[in-house]
């Protein structure tokens, strides 16, 4: 038995529509609905066991593949973490002095920076 690797998840979501209908299936399956192997094996009918692990496999690579290419997950993944911490500064802002707010400011824009040069 293998074990689930939850960043697929987030690569199916990014690249899920450039996959086969049927790989995009058994994925979608598999990280998001969580069922077993057999599980998905049964629910499709035209597939085995074996089958639903070798497609999977064949899917993670493709995912793989997408995003060494592109970076569009890891770039969803900083971007939404700066989301995070600009909204967490607006409701800290209050209690945080002017330079404690530029710095964080300053922080957050090299990261934008960084990430529109990637």
């Amino acid at each position: 038995m293998f074990e689930k690797d939850l960043s697929y998840a987030e690569k199916l979501d990014v690249y899920g529509n450039v996959l086969s209908e049927r790989r995009r299936e058994v994925l979608t399956y598999y990280y998001d609905d969580d069922l077993s192997l057999s599980e998905i094996a049964e629910v499709m009918g035209s597939i085995s066991r074996q089958g639903v692990r070798d497609a999977i496999k064949r899917g993670e690579a493709e995912l793989d593949r997408l995003e060494e290419l592109l970076g569009l997950a890891k770039s969803a993944r900083t971007l939404s973490m700066l989301t995070e911490r600009t909204d967490s500064l607006i409701r800290r802002c209050d209690g945080l002095s002017q330079e404690e707010i530029k710095a964080e400011l300053m922080a957050i824009s090299e990261a934008l920076h960084a990430l529109s040069d990637e």
